[in-house]
């Protein structure tokens, strides 16, 4: 029949040929697994029971707890040590400092009560001088009585000399003219002194009984009591 000789003359060459290298077997490299990790056997009971290399420790798990609760003690205890210590050094570092400057503070008081007594003396020896000097021109006679008082611890006899200011010459020469027989002091006027000076001169020596003289004698009458003073502490 003309129908099978179609059949029997199919040609294969008709399809798309396929690559041969699809067909081929790819041998994909799997990575090797270690032998200790594939090795999944139990170990047998004479194998546990085999000796222990020297340096091998084994703990149980109560021993393994036990020896983790004294590390951590241990750790605990050591921190809190250093904690101990590191607060002492401290606390004894401020106690220090406070110390220095208490003392530093002690001095620089001190030192400013020393400065202040010295100054309220002087400036009460100024305000002094200013009423002194105020109430020796409303009165010439205030130093003049000075002089008196001065005359009579000399001894009778001697040869005194009084030197005043020329402004003063004529007060002090009235009130030492002679009188009863008595010669008073020889009266000199010095244009080197001021109404407030006055020095007298004798065989015993020179002494100035001036108002400034009298002011430096107090003045240094308080500073020797302030140097006798106790040491502050």
């Amino acid at each position: 029949m003309e129908t099978t000789s179609m059949s029997s003359n199919f040609d294969l060459n008709c399809y798309m040929p396929i690559p041969a290298v699809a067909l081929q077997y790819r041998n994909i490299a799997v990575p090797e697994i270690p032998a200790a990790v594939t090795d999944t056997r139990i170990p047998s009971r004479e194998s546990a029971d085999q000796p222990r290399r020297p340096n091998e420790i084994v703990l149980t798990e109560q021993e393994l707890m036990e020896r983790i609760r004294k590390e951590t003690s241990d750790a605990v205890r050591a921190v809190e040590e250093r904690m101990r210590r590191e607060t002492e050094t401290r606390v004894n570092e401020e106690r220090a400092r406070m110390q220095t400057a208490v003392s530093a503070f002690e001095a620089q008081k001190d030192l400013y009560f020393a400065k202040v007594e010295a100054e309220v003396v002087q400036l009460s020896l100024a305000i002094a001088a200013k009423i002194i000097h105020r109430e020796a021109q409303v009165d010439p006679m205030l130093l003049t009585a000075l002089v008196k008082v001065a005359l009579e611890r000399m001894r009778e006899g001697s040869s005194v000399t009084l030197k005043v200011s020329p402004s003063q010459a004529k007060v002090f020469s009235t009130v030492f003219a002679k009188r009863d027989g008595v010669s008073g002091p020889e009266v000199i006027a010095d244009p080197d002194l001021s109404e407030s000076d006055c020095i007298l001169e004798s065989e015993l020596g020179i002494a100035d009984i001036g108002l400034n003289a009298q002011l430096k004698e107090v003045e240094q009458g308080f500073f020797d009591l302030l140097a006798l003073r106790p040491a502050s502490r």
